[in-house]
């Protein structure tokens, strides 16, 4: 499918997603006053490398199938700025969150 990346950054520009192959929809957790992203300052359940699984697509997606891949994962921080584990998964939901730069916290809607 060769419009398949095009599709992907097109859905994660609008703030949510499906990755298609594994039928996952992902949502992008929002300031309600000004739609900036915002980031779980909660400690993480496990720090993570990002999936190979989908090495073209953007890396929210890929951290975000590095959650699908552990079950017990309901919600993850991707953090740019982190080299080493850019993805923060969290086995339950966090409930302290701030605006921070390259930093983003997506969810898996229907799971709490």
């Amino acid at each position: 499918m060769a419009c398949y990346p095009l599709m992907v950054a097109a859905c994660l520009l609008a703030t949510s997603w499906v990755v298609v192959g594994d039928r996952q929809v992902r949502k992008l957790k929002t300031r309600d006053s000004d739609g900036a992203a915002m980031c779980a300052q909660d400690e993480p359940s496990r720090r993570a490398t990002m999936s190979d699984r989908m090495s073209n697509a953007p890396a929210a997606v890929a951290c975000g199938m590095t959650c699908t891949a552990d079950h017990q994962c309901r919600h993850y921080n991707y953090v740019a700025t982190d080299s080493q584990h850019p993805c923060h998964l969290y086995y339950y939901r966090p409930v302290n969150f701030q605006v921070q730069p390259n930093c983003k916290h997506f969810q898996t809607p229907g799971k709490p």
